[in-house]
């Protein structure tokens, strides 16, 4: 729900972006006057695409705070869960999403985060 959430975000600031490029183009074709001009006129276009990719990238991070509950559901197991079923449990799916295996970073490092919660690491 929260990656979704995310998405939608990021989709919302690029389109935006987008959509602000657009009527630049569109103004300097109106107006035949030199794209560069126009977005000489646009001092904010720079600051937004920084802070639109700052956002993308705090929220996407794996190193936000994550609860025993959300490790517990992330390995598949139950809370109470002993060293051993832990790391069995990382091993599996670390084993199955890991980038070198065509898994993604993202799902790898929320893996390992989980082990790391769950073993008191972090």
């Amino acid at each position: 729900m929260a990656q979704n959430n995310r998405n939608r975000q990021w989709a919302k600031d690029w389109l935006s972006v987008g959509g602000v490029l657009g009527a630049a183009i569109l103004l300097s074709r109106l107006t035949r006057t030199p794209l560069a001009s126009i977005l000489a006129l646009l001092p904010f276009l720079l600051p937004y695409l920084k802070q639109a990719e700052q956002n993308t990238q705090q929220q996407g991070s794996p190193s936000a705070r994550m609860t025993h509950e959300e490790a517990s559901l992330i390995l598949g197991i139950q809370s109470k869960a002993s060293e051993e079923e832990i790391k069995l449990a990382h091993r599996k799916l670390i084993q199955r999403n890991h980038p070198d295996q065509g898994g993604s970073d993202y799902l790898a490092a929320k893996i390992n985060q989980a082990r790391d919660v769950l073993l008191g690491k972090s």
